[in-house]
């Protein structure tokens, strides 16, 4: 679930760091950038430098018999010694560990996204400032230009990297969801794909009460989401130039999008869906597999989802299973980014990174060194080559321009050194040519993509004692409750959403106003 209002997330303070170095102790003055890890004679002669790598998915990555593990102890001349933890306790491990002084020479964390523990690691002195460094390492320095705004959060400077998404990209935001939408119910009843919001309303009052599903009864719906608050609704949101959870300049001073007459535009179109039971009545209720088995099987006709190679194929298998006489690609489709009501099409997108990497400041010079180059050298064309492609005549040979592998991916999976790639990056856009449905993957993944807007005060440095932290939650859970209560309000909305609106200022958010603009004038916002 997504806070209504980013710009004040916050966890629990980390207490207690004994043990760790407060001084930052950096790599000497001499220490240069080895362009992508290649090291020196002497170094190769020497022993390798042990580094301990920490993330919930490392387990097995220094594996002797590792073809990928080899080829980074070659070139850099490390030892690697993973910790790991299971996906469920890997935040809490991270937690005691640094709390006990054992805080990892390398590690992977949430970072800025929980601001109240990050800025504690930085203020007692942690966290190598990596961007110090970017003149000696071309390729993190490179990385780190993508994200120029996350350092005004912490100084001016980066204490980590952030592992970027998208590779190469100059995206400040990406989008991961799109709608997904039953081609052939389009097909028999004469519509095409909608591409406004309007169009939008037409064809969900189309597949609810047209039969698209020609068995005589009123039974489909139009449209449904997943739970999870009613943040799952800001693409229709988006379509009047609105959201839930983010903020926008208004004469000079930032104002919450959700008391705006736009948001009150989108609820009572959400309102009147939901009244011509075109929206399906459980759209708050819906699990994510539930959502998606009425998708396929027909109860519904569009739905809001996660749009990448691995649930689309997911999604295209079930549709084979239910239709193995038909092309999926007959049976559903998606419809992108919808014009909205200004004209303009909105998507709000995400940062263009998941969790950060950062180095222990107290390791010694040789170790925070090696932690350099090992970042470096994975940014780099050769490193990404080998984390993405693996090593050509074992695991791929070059047909022409294109990469065909030469084992299968259940084979490839064993080789756990390939997870190693996450400390820099998550290549999100990377499609190996095997993929199925490659082309039609990407085309998914643009049509929302390129209209991925970034939140404009991502990260906003509110401190804790000018504004209390648990403030954001609790706006957070008065907006999802009244939101979900005012979609489904059989009375007057337009009256309702006013009352809604006095009672979010009475709660606390004048004051959230009045800090969110001190601190953006001050941040340059």
């Amino acid at each position: 679930m997504i806070p209504v209002l980013a710009v004040l997330t916050s966890t629990s303070l980390l207490a207690g760091c004994a043990g760790n170095n407060n001084g930052v102790a950096t790599p000497s003055a001499n220490t240069t950038q080895t362009d992508g890890g290649k090291g020196n004679g002497s170094e190769q002669q020497a022993a390798p430098v042990e580094l301990s790598v920490f993330s919930w998915m490392f387990e097995g990555a220094d594996a002797p018999d590792s073809i990928i593990y080899q080829k980074l102890q070659e070139k850099l001349n490390i030892k690697l010694k993973p910790i790991t933890a299971s996906w469920n306790d890997w935040e809490e491990k991270l937690n005691v560990m640094i709390a006990s002084g054992e805080m990892p020479d390398v590690f992977i964390s949430y970072g800025i996204d929980r601001p109240v523990q990050y800025r504690q690691w930085i203020k007692e002195g942690m966290l190598l400032p990596i961007s110090d460094y970017g003149d000696q390492y071309p390729h993190i320095q490179k990385s780190l230009d993508n994200f120029e705004a996350l350092a005004k959060t912490t100084g001016g400077i980066h204490y980590s990297l952030p592992v970027y998404n998208e590779a190469g990209s100059d995206k400040t935001a990406v989008s991961g969801h799109n709608i997904l939408i039953r081609k052939d119910w389009l097909d028999k009843l004469g519509l095409q794909v909608p591409q406004t919001i309007d169009e939008f309303k037409q064809v969900a009052d189309a597949f609810a009460n047209g039969d698209p599903d020609e068995n005589g009864k009123k039974d489909t719906y139009g449209y449904t989401s997943s739970s999870g608050g009613v943040w799952w609704q800001y693409p229709i949101f988006n379509a009047f130039d609105t959201s839930t959870d983010r903020w926008e300049l208004k004469d000079g001073k930032w104002m919450p999008e959700v008391i705006s007459d736009e948001t009150k535009q989108a609820i009572e179109f959400l309102n009147a869906m939901y009244a011509d039971k075109t929206l399906d009545p459980e759209f708050m209720l819906n699990t994510d597999d539930k959502k998606i088995e009425k998708f396929v099987t027909g109860k519904v006709g569009m739905i809001v989802h996660n749009a990448n190679a691995t649930l689309y194929n997911d999604i295209y298998g079930k549709f084979e299973q239910a239709y193995p006489d038909r092309d999926p690609k007959s049976v559903f489709t998606w419809v992108g980014t919808l014009k909205g009501t200004t004209g303009q099409q909105r998507m709000d997108g995400f940062n263009n990174f998941w969790c950060v990497t950062s180095i222990n400041s107290g390791i010694s010079e040789e170790k925070q060194k090696k932690a350099l180059e090992l970042l470096d050298y994975l940014l780099s064309d050769e490193g990404q080559d080998l984390m993405l492609n693996g090593v050509e005549g074992v695991h791929y040979k070059k047909d022409g321009d294109a990469i065909a592998p030469l084992m299968s991916d259940e084979d490839r999976s064993k080789d756990k050194a390939f997870s190693l790639k996450a400390l820099v990056s998550w290549n999100t856009d990377f499609l190996p040519d095997s993929t199925p449905n490659k082309e039609d993957i990407i085309a998914l993944s643009r049509s929302t993509g390129d209209y991925a807007v970034p939140n404009p005060l991502a990260y906003l440095n509110i401190s804790e004692e000018t504004l209390d932290p648990s403030l954001s939650n609790q706006l957070n859970d008065f907006v999802n409750e009244s939101i979900v209560n005012l979609i489904v309000e059989t009375g007057d909305v337009s009256a309702k959403f006013d009352d809604f609106k006095e009672a979010w200022l009475s709660k606390g958010g004048d004051k959230v106003i009045e800090e969110t603009n001190k601190q953006a004038e001050a941040e340059g916002r």
